[in-house]
């Protein structure tokens, strides 16, 4: 292009009739490839270098003869022009580069969402769905406004999705972290070995609930007999604090009566002790604290229970199996065997991983290119 560009303008006796239109095309391409955005000063000077030719040039072209040095007048217009041909590649290239960090922020950002998504129906994450719909829909009109070149306002869209997922990430982030807390865990299996040593004493049957494993454990003197996996309410992985809340309550309960066909909705079910006089003393002190509304009790007919006639297992906060794996729990199970639900043994469990990748996203988040092309006229 260079060669072809780097024509004598003007002979050293004359000046051209008509200002170069290489250079003003070149101007144009300039400006409209963002260097203004990329190379601010660079581009300022370039401009203003194009600007000060042509006033010169108009200046002569209003004499009798010219007066200026040709020479002179010829080498800066080849230095302009291969000023305005490298800030037109550098421009492209930084704009290819701002339009692949986007695109790839946009991805990394609908991954998160991806995360948070998969929380629905074991962390409380309802009151926070219509923003992750906001933020769906704000990603979507980013790849759109990518996929026309309109990098800008991707930008802005961007930003705005961000903003949008900020809170539920907080959210979520606050249930999951006790699945990972020494005291937490302690906790739980403390109350494990407690119904384990019953069952190597006794000889008896007891059952163990792992809810992020989504596993009910059968044992008999203390040696584990059988497994079965089991689904949790909507918000399952939470510990039930309050009716409707569909969290799954954790704690060291007994089977307070066995229900045939007949005396259940479902095919057969293990009503809890639940509430205990511990869940009570939580119940009212996060009342007194003003945590739960005025209006709501605490709950209760928590039971460990098969699926429903028409082979729905859903649960509000319950445990629920398969009939044929309610089958066999009901057949080992006898009034006062001893039920332990807890969240996790081990702090690798896999709620401790997601959070893990939740929490490494909004550390190290890919940060957006910091310029904003402006659109302005000439």
């Amino acid at each position: 292009m260079l060669s072809f560009l780097f024509v004598n303008w003007w002979k050293a006796d004359r000046l051209p009739k008509n200002f170069p239109p290489q250079l003003e095309s070149l101007d144009r391409q300039v400006w409209s490839h963002g260097a203004e955005a990329y190379s601010l000063e660079r581009y300022r000077a370039f401009h203003q270098g194009v600007t000060a030719l042509r006033t010169q040039w108009r200046k002569e072209q209003a004499r009798w003869w010219p007066t200026a040095d040709t020479h002179a007048l010829q080498a800066t217009y080849q230095n302009l022009l291969r000023e305005g041909s490298t800030l037109v590649e550098v421009s492209k290239h930084q704009k290819s580069t701002r339009h692949q960090q986007l695109t790839t922020a946009l991805e990394s950002e609908r991954l998160q969402v991806t995360r948070l998504r998969a929380l629905t129906g074991i962390f409380d994450v309802r009151r926070n769905l219509r923003a992750l719909s906001v933020t769906e829909g704000l990603l979507n009109q980013a790849a759109s406004r990518l996929g026309q070149d309109r990098d800008n306002h991707a930008h802005i869209l961007l930003g705005q999705a961000r903003e949008s997922l900020v809170p539920v990430e907080s959210q979520a982030m606050a249930q999951m972290r006790r699945y990972g807390t020494v005291s937490q865990l302690a906790k739980w299996n403390l109350w494990v070995t407690n119904t384990l040593d019953w069952s190597s004493r006794t000889g008896g049957a007891a059952i163990v609930v792992l809810k992020a494993s989504r596993q009910l454990v059968l044992y008999r003197n203390g040696k584990p007999l059988r497994r079965f996996s089991i689904d949790l309410g909507f918000s399952g992985l939470q510990d039930k604090l309050q009716e409707g809340d569909g969290a799954t309550p954790e704690g060291q309960f007994h089977i307070l009566q066995k229900k045939g066909p007949g005396s259940t909705k479902f095919h057969k079910a293990l009503l809890l002790n639940y509430p205990t006089n511990e869940h009570r003393r939580r119940f009212q002190e996060a009342k007194l604290k003003g945590r739960l509304a005025g209006h709501r009790g605490i709950g209760g007919l928590i039971e460990i229970h098969g699926q429903q006639p028409n082979g729905n297992s859903m649960t509000n906060g319950c445990i629920a199996l398969h009939n044929a794996d309610m089958d066999a729990v009901f057949y080992l199970a006898k009034e006062g065997t001893p039920v332990t639900v807890v969240g996790a043994l081990q702090p690798d469990n896999w709620v401790m991983k997601a959070l893990g990748d939740i929490t490494d996203h909004t550390r190290q988040r890919i940060a957006l290119p910091s310029d904003s092309l402006t659109v302005r006229n000439r």
